[in-house]
């Protein structure tokens, strides 16, 4: 049997698809062209109505066989008369031919040759009668063609026809229907686009679709959006950009995005995600819990600004749907009352007597919302989505017929999901789906209890909606007869909710996560990020967002890309740092001891408060004159564009010579802000030296008063005067010699 790879996708959440089977084909040798895949010979694309409502009305199906030209073909419906399904688990096995067939069949075409093209064009009608609908259900209906030479198999499509007769009471069930409205993140500083594709994207990519999606779909849908996007697409369209280096125009056309995505939201409930979109388990799990917690906060409060009004984001939706309990505990902790999970991250418990297990009787679908207890003093709610329509509403429609027969499947599940309470009601279901039966009385024995409610949400953040699909899948689901749109926030965990096991969390989800080194380099730039925030003497978050997008979830799988971002916000950083420095001019200091002028510089636009600290990198030689070796100044203001000189006190040891300090700046939190800088110092011992040339200048100055003193003494004893045996004047006196006249000095 031959199916498209996209169809299986869409129509069993069960069944492996065959498109993983498709990247172990052979590639052609060079020179050679791959032979193209074959066509699928049957393509069913119409049938209607999707809901059945009388028994007489009649069901056109049509599409088209595709063969060899000229070949003749029967095409026949296959069903089950009178046999509607009994639960969801055989709706399963029916599509995936496991243990559920069609007992009748009926051929509608009789052998018929393809034209020249290999085409053969059908459409026929058959009544609920003739297919022997007898009560309100979900019934096989296959399409089914052969070879009419040898009755071989060609094609066969199988579907649902939905029998749901009017003035027939069936339960009513309330969907809640969320969509998530993200995209990675294009910026990494806040001043550098990393690429241009955003542009593309929203001019007619990706988010152009989400556009026409959140303004094609009624009220009863809950939109998650990320407000990392809006703050991109604010950028992109405010003015110049820089996108890796390059300058380039602000976008018009993102503000007209931004401008239409607001009035398409303005009547519709909204939920801002945790800025990014992050990765919160692998947060929680490497010790970035602050940083999961901003993400909250910072969350919220920008989608409000960007869209005008208050948006709450107290409802989280983790990537993949799947959670465990250390980061329940930190979104709890954070402010956040529900998370939207997959409905298998938190399976039913299966109900036990005597401590063995007890089998229900017919497995059903579970209740929405379950209760979760965490370490906040509020419990959390579980919202979880069915996995079966969430595949439905989020899986690729684009080749031909898959979209009808994904939205008749979707209605046909939800119908199942109120046949199975009408079952459980009246007890009666039984193997034949007999459901809306009534007592002796006559009165309809069904209880009335609570909705069932279920929830569909794509399975992926990052989907591509088919908008025409989406919103027609949604009108098709407010029609429905038992089917009742509501809010997201509306869905509460009932008094007699299903019981349910723990968290499923495994070691498969953990790989998932964000890498440990990853995140190690992450946590690295916050601690850098939170200096920078806090050196200025107004703190200013200057990366904060920037290190929260290192964050997002949409990294999962992309680590190359991730990796470039991180060393871009790494850059960004140090070129920002590297505005307050350290002067590495080397210095100077004579003596035993004294002081080494160090000059730290503040090249910012804004005042910063900042210590010094001082370490000496020459002991040997160089000491810091502190008990332990370490000078640390007070906080220091520095003035914007200005310098500032810091004496560092030194003892100069072993006749010095040329050494080296370490100087590192700190924050007023004693947090490293840069790294050291060595500033080399030339030390000598010149005081030492002084003193001795000093001390000798001063013994010879004494040596020379003493001689004077001297040498005065002994010229007052010395015998100028002659023999005084004759008169007259000394000078007078015969071989007298005169004194030699001099200045007293």
């Amino acid at each position: 049997m031959i199916r498209k790879a996209a169809l299986l996708t869409l129509l069993t959440a069960l069944l492996a698809s065959p498109a993983g089977m498709a990247g172990t084909a052979v590639a052609a040798p060079p020179g050679r062209v791959a032979a193209a895949a074959p066509a699928d010979p049957l393509l069913v694309s119409e049938v209607t109505p999707e809901v059945v409502r009388t028994p007489a009305a009649p069901v056109t199906v049509a599409g088209t066989v595709s063969g060899t030209p000229g070949s003749s073909v029967r095409v026949a419906v296959r069903y089950s008369r009178g046999r509607p399904f009994a639960s969801r688990t055989e709706m399963a096995a029916y599509l995936a031919e496991q243990g559920y067939g069609t007992t009748n069949w009926s051929t509608r075409i009789q052998a018929t040759p393809l034209d020249q093209s290999g085409k053969l064009p059908f459409r026929f009608t058959v009544t609920p009668q003739e297919l022997g609908l007898p009560r309100p259900g979900v019934y096989p209906f296959e399409v089914e063609v052969t070879d009419a030479a040898t009755g071989q198999r060609l094609g066969i499509e199988r579907t649902f026809l939905t029998y749901a007769p009017k003035g027939e009471q069936i339960p009513t069930v309330k969907l809640a229907v969320a969509l998530p409205l993200v995209d990675r993140p294009h910026r990494a500083d806040d001043a550098t686009f990393m690429d241009d594709d955003l542009s593309g994207s929203l001019a007619s990519g990706r988010l152009a679709s989400l556009l026409q999606t959140a303004q094609d779909t009624g009220d009863g849908v809950t939109w998650f959006v990320d407000p990392a996007l809006l703050d991109d697409v604010r950028v992109l369209s405010s003015g110049p950009r820089s996108v890796k280096g390059t300058r380039k125009a602000a976008d018009p056309a993102a503000g007209q995005w931004l401008n239409g995505l607001r009035s398409a939201l303005t009547d519709k409930t909204v939920v801002a995600t945790p800025y990014g979109d992050p990765d919160v388990a692998a947060l929680v799990h490497h010790g970035l819990d602050k940083q999961a917690a901003a993400s909250v906060q910072r969350g919220a409060a920008l989608a409000t600004e960007l869209l005008g009004r208050e948006i709450r984001g107290t409802t989280a939706w983790p990537a993949g749907g799947k959670i465990d309990r250390d980061a329940v505990d930190e979104l709890a902790m954070s402010g956040v009352t529900s998370v939207l999970l997959s409905g298998d991250a938190l399976p039913p418990r299966a109900a036990t007597q005597d401590g063995q297990p007890v089998l229900p009787p017919a497995p059903t679908t579970p209740d929405a919302a379950a209760r979760l207890d965490t370490v906040a003093e509020n419990p959390v709610t579980a919202l979880l989505a069915d996995p079966t329509l969430s595949t439905l509403l989020g899986g690729d429609v684009s080749a031909p017929g898959t979209a009808m027969l994904a939205r008749q499947r979707f209605l046909a599940e939800t119908a199942m999901i109120a046949f199975e309470q009408q079952s459980q009601r009246t007890g009666q279901f039984g193997q034949f789906g007999q459901v809306g039966q009534t007592g002796q009385t006559g009165q309809d024995t069904t209880a009335k209890t609570a909705s069932r409610t279920v929830i569909a949400a794509p399975e992926s953040h990052l989907w591509t909606p088919d908008p025409a699909f989406v919103s027609g899948l949604l009108q098709a689901a407010s029609a429905a007869p038992w089917l009742r749109m509501t809010s997201l926030d509306s869905v509460k965990p009932g008094r007699a909710g299903t019981p349910r096991g723990d968290l499923t969390y495994t070691d498969r989800d953990r790989q998932a996560e964000l890498s440990r080194s990853y995140l190690a380099t992450v946590r690295k730039l916050e601690r850098k990020a939170d200096a920078v925030a806090t050196v200025t003497e107004e703190h200013t978050d200057v990366f904060h967002t920037a290190i929260l997008r290192l964050a997002s979830a949409s990294w999962r799988g992309d680590g190359k890309r991730a990796v470039s971002f991180a060393g871009q916000v790494q850059k960004a950083i140090d070129d920002r740092i590297g505005h307050v420095s350290v002067l590495d001019t080397p210095r100077a200091v004579a003596g035993s001891n004294g002081q080494v002028p160090v000059s730290v510089a503040n090249n910012l636009d804004k005042d910063i408060q900042i210590k010094v600290r001082v370490t000496s990198a020459s002991k040997s030689r160089l000491a810091i004159d502190r008990p332990g070796g370490v000078y640390v100044t007070p906080t220091t203001r520095i003035l914007a564009g200005r310098s500032q000189l810091v004496n560092v006190p030194v003892i100069v040891r072993n006749e010095g010579g040329d050494a080296s300090i370490s100087v590192q700046l700190l924050t007023d939190a004693d947090e490293k802000y840069g790294s050291a800088v060595r500033v080399v110092v030339r030390a000598t011992g010149y005081t030492g030296i002084a003193l001795v040339i000093v001390g000798a200048a001063v013994v010879i100055m004494l040596a020379a008063v003493v001689m004077r003193v001297l040498r005065r003494r002994s010229r007052k004893a010395f015998p100028f005067d002659g023999p005084r045996d004759e008169e007259g004047p000394p000078g007078d006196r015969p071989g007298a010699v005169p004194a030699e006249r001099t200045q007293s000095p």
